[in-house]
């Protein structure tokens, strides 16, 4: 099978090595000129890895479009839009897109094929979702990983996940695509809240009690967009969360410890050089869980924090929530 990337950042040229291992032919999309030179001599532009030979590399994006059927989506969320405006220009054939970022397209607060559907529909013959518990860091190095493919094409989400699948990458399969995708992007939010609480040294038992009850809001916020609920207790929901919600390799979780450290929002983006995605998430979802009368008692918290300066010993145990009640409620 071929594939097209766009995006050869650290995820995208990672899982091309993915593809590589198991004979597929790949074609790199990429426009930063250094990370194309890498990839060119067979580097990964972010880890001191040899990838496989045979990668193609191109900053022409029709000729990225016209290499494959499937075309893998592997930029970060801000800048989708663009991204789904210049492949809606060029772009004369329906295909088939795989899209492996994480995140919100924000501030509309759209799944990434929500949006891609409303702006581009004829030329999406199908869309799925590739997510799940998953550290580039660690699949470069072929450490064992499980990943989920989401979507409704029962015949070509089968031919995508045989494509990935191999010794080290395993993986499943679901149809609800809308659930995954936002489990994935919401996850972000708990996982900053989580690195607040380690900075403060709550210790371990609270972590857990919070990812557990962040689990809860995950479930929430997938209902309300017409999710499955059981999705947020498979690997796009709980496995993404506790990966992301307890690794030093998580930009986010790293964030919310430097927000329990005094850090402010604006302090801790200049310094990443970047928006962190969680932050962007909690102040999206905190509009949105008003709007649908949701009980989100931890994006609230997060929120009033990171975004209202409130003093964290006055909120943080509003996280936790302190009387005494049925759990489920």
């Amino acid at each position: 099978m071929t594939f097209s990337f766009i995006g050869g950042g650290a995820w995208g040229a990672t899982l091309a090595q993915v593809l590589l291992d198991n004979g597929h032919d790949v074609m790199i999309y990429e426009i930063n000129p250094s990370h194309r030179a890498l990839l060119e001599k067979h580097q990964h532009p972010f880890f001191k890895v040899t990838l496989p030979y045979g990668i193609k590399v191109t900053d022409d994006l029709t000729k990225a479009l016209d290499f494959s059927e499937y075309i893998i989506l592997a930029v970060p969320t801000k800048f989708f839009k663009n991204l789904v405006h210049d492949i809606n220009n060029v772009l004369t054939t329906p295909k088939i897109f795989i899209n492996v970022s994480k995140g919100f397209i924000l501030p509309d607060l759209m799944t990434m094929s929500q949006y891609m559907n409303l702006h581009m529909k004829d030329k999406v013959k199908h869309y799925f979702s590739l997510t799940g518990p998953s550290h580039a860091e660690e699949v470069i190095e072929r450490n064992l990983t499980s990943l989920v493919c989401s979507g409704d094409s029962v015949e070509s989400r089968k031919e995508i996940a045989l494509a990935f699948n191999n010794r080290y990458m395993r993986l499943y399969m679901s149809d609800d695509l809308i659930g995954s995708e936002v489990a994935g992007a919401s996850k972000n939010a708990i996982a900053v809240t989580s690195g607040i609480l380690t900075a403060l040294e709550y210790g371990e038992n609270a972590r857990a009690a919070l990812l557990t009850k962040g689990l809860h809001e995950m479930k929430a916020i997938i209902l309300a967009f017409g999710g499955k609920e059981e999705t947020a207790t498979g690997l796009t929901g709980i496995g993404d969360l506790i990966v992301t919600g307890l690794s030093m390799h998580s930009r986010n979780f790293k964030a919310g410890l430097k927000i329990g450290q005094g850090m402010e929002r604006e302090s801790i983006e200049t310094h990443e050089k970047q928006t962190i995605e969680g932050f962007l998430t909690i102040q999206a979802l905190y509009a949105f869980g008003k709007q649908h009368q949701l009980h989100l008692p931890i994006i609230e918290t997060a929120y009033e924090i990171i975004f209202n300066k409130r003093k964290i010993s006055e909120i943080i145990e509003k996280i936790l929530d302190h009387h005494v009640k049925l759990e489920q409620n």
